[in-house]
């Protein structure tokens, strides 16, 4: 079992960008496997689209005013850690002009030495997508010509296009290529639809605020599509979020509970998130690294 943690690295007060990187090295110092970043390109003091997890993850979005950019935060990590894999939890790909994500996603695996994954996301907020002055509608349909269109100006060919409804472009140059052969990229999401995206287009699965049943039930479906598709479920990674419901050592000692299970039931990593406040954060970050069984 691995173990990840998603991080507010949200570049406001004391979490300035400093803060950011001495906080990714601390993670990989305790041994984590993976750091993680989440994306809301803008926030609101009130929302008109529901939170679709639970209550504890939407009271804290209702809370938070803005994050440092995943994408440029990624590539501060990268150059300062050596180990610790670096992600999104999840990236909004929708919002995001897909050949210029593929070319900061490569340049941030090369500066990574490989150590890159893409967890990407359709977002819920129809407030942030007016914002940006991108379709909140078909966003699905949207992401998956995206992750087409990403994986084709990733392959080692040197030239390459793509034409669809919402992607379309003549053969060109898109360098660098990722350092990784296969750059993975973990879908998020709880739906039909997400798991479908698993199967056509996605190395794994980052779901989030999920039952050990609900967990069961989702990678049993998965494994049923995938073998409809020749893919099997050894070919994809299975990450499960989960935010701490609370900031004591009972709490913490819930996590651990929760990891065990995950892996009983066979999770590859679970990503969590303790919300550690910045007073004190490494001798509580360290503790709790020593509860969950790092």
């Amino acid at each position: 079992m691995k173990l990840g943690i998603s991080e507010i690295f949200s570049g406001i007060g004391h979490r300035d960008g400093s803060w950011s990187v001495d906080a990714a090295q601390l993670i990989e110092g305790l041994g984590y496997n993976s750091v993680w970043m989440p994306e809301h390109v803008v926030f609101f003091p009130a929302y008109s689209s529901e939170y679709p997890y639970e209550r504890g993850g939407r009271d804290e979005v209702h809370a938070v005013r803005g994050v440092l950019d995943p994408l440029v935060t990624a590539a501060a990590v990268a150059t300062a850690t050596t180990r610790i894999r670096i992600g999104t939890y999840v990236l909004v790909v929708p919002q995001r002009n897909p050949v210029v994500t593929a070319k900061q996603i490569a340049s941030i695996d090369q500066l990574s030495g490989g150590r890159f994954q893409l967890g990407a996301g359709v977002g819920w907020s129809e407030q942030e997508y007016r914002a940006l002055d991108t379709p909140f509608e078909r966003r699905g349909e949207r992401m998956n010509e995206y992750l087409a269109a990403m994986r084709t100006l990733w392959s080692p060919d040197e030239v390459v296009e793509y034409h669809g409804e919402f992607v379309d472009f003549e053969p060109l140059y898109c360098f660098p290529k990722p350092r990784q052969a296969r750059l993975p990229i973990i879908v998020g999401g709880n739906s039909r639809a997400a798991l479908r995206r698993i199967v056509a287009y996605g190395d794994g699965w980052a779901g989030y605020s999920r039952t050990h049943d609900d967990i069961q039930r989702f990678v049993d479906e998965l494994a049923t599509e995938l073998e409809r598709a020749g893919r099997s479920l050894d070919e994809v990674s299975i990450k499960v979020g989960r935010r701490s419901k609370g900031t004591t050592e009972k709490d913490w000692e819930d996590d651990r509970a929760y990891i065990e299970r995950c892996a009983e039931i066979g999770v590859d990593e679970v990503v969590v998130s303790p919300r550690i406040a910045d007073e004190d954060y490494e001798r509580r970050m360290r503790r709790y690294a020593e509860i969950v069984g790092v």
